[in-house]
């Protein structure tokens, strides 16, 4: 896992603000992680069942619960329709 500390300004942190407030995140953290996934789905670097597959690895090795990955895999699915 990587950790890394950035600062946001003007649209950036606007966008991060509304992500928490609409609900489609619950932090900023999650937010960003959010972005980064659907950034990737859009530009070919992952695909939606390499997603799922990832989620489900990591469920299976118990680095994330099961309602995270059904979280996860929904909101992707709700981002990829905007």
């Amino acid at each position: 896992m990587s950790s890394v500390t950035v600062k946001f300004r003007g649209i950036p942190e606007e966008i991060l603000n509304k992500m928490v407030e609409y609900g489609i995140a619950e932090t900023k953290s999650e937010a960003i992680r959010v972005a980064i996934l659907n950034f990737g789905i859009e530009m070919g670097l992952l695909s939606e069942q390499g997603l799922i597959k990832s989620l489900r690895e990591h469920l299976a090795e118990g680095k994330i619960s099961q309602k995270e990955v059904a979280e996860e895999i929904e909101r992707v699915k709700i981002e990829s329709i905007r």
